[in-house]
């Protein structure tokens, strides 16, 4: 059901498409996707915070065998990217051979369709990164 809600999707836009997470004013820690409760210490008090625009790998992965829904994306690379502020997130990485893939390279977001809610239904949209 939360897949076809146009207010769940809505109120994701910021976090999905301009990389705003959250940080803690108590211990300084970025989160993405957004928190509301740091779960180490139970905190509740966050700013709003935008991640950079450029990453380098990290680790990668290729997926042969995906969840259901995500079948016809196969295969595809899964990846860990830093910030240079040490934060890190785990994304999917686009428009690159796997085999050419180094420990290092630099990527940048970019705008793609996530996934639909069948023929007639929401098509959701998001960020995936490529490499500079």
């Amino acid at each position: 059901m939360h897949k076809k809600s146009p207010s769940k999707i809505w109120r994701k836009f910021k976090s999905r498409y301009l990389l705003i997470g959250s940080k803690s004013k108590k211990t300084d820690k970025a989160y993405y996707p957004p928190v509301f409760v740091e779960p180490e210490n139970s905190n509740t008090e966050f700013e709003a915070y935008r991640f950079e625009n450029e990453a380098k790998l990290i680790t990668w992965s290729e997926v042969n065998a995906p969840p259901a829904g995500f079948e016809d994306m196969k295969p595809y690379i899964v990846g860990i990217l830093e910030f240079k502020n040490g934060e890190r997130i785990t994304t999917q990485i686009v428009d690159v051979d796997y085999n050419k893939l180094q420990k290092g390279d630099v990527f940048i977001p970019t705008f793609r369709k996530y996934f639909e809610d069948g023929k007639d239904g929401i098509i959701h949209y998001g960020l995936k990164w490529t490499k500079v």
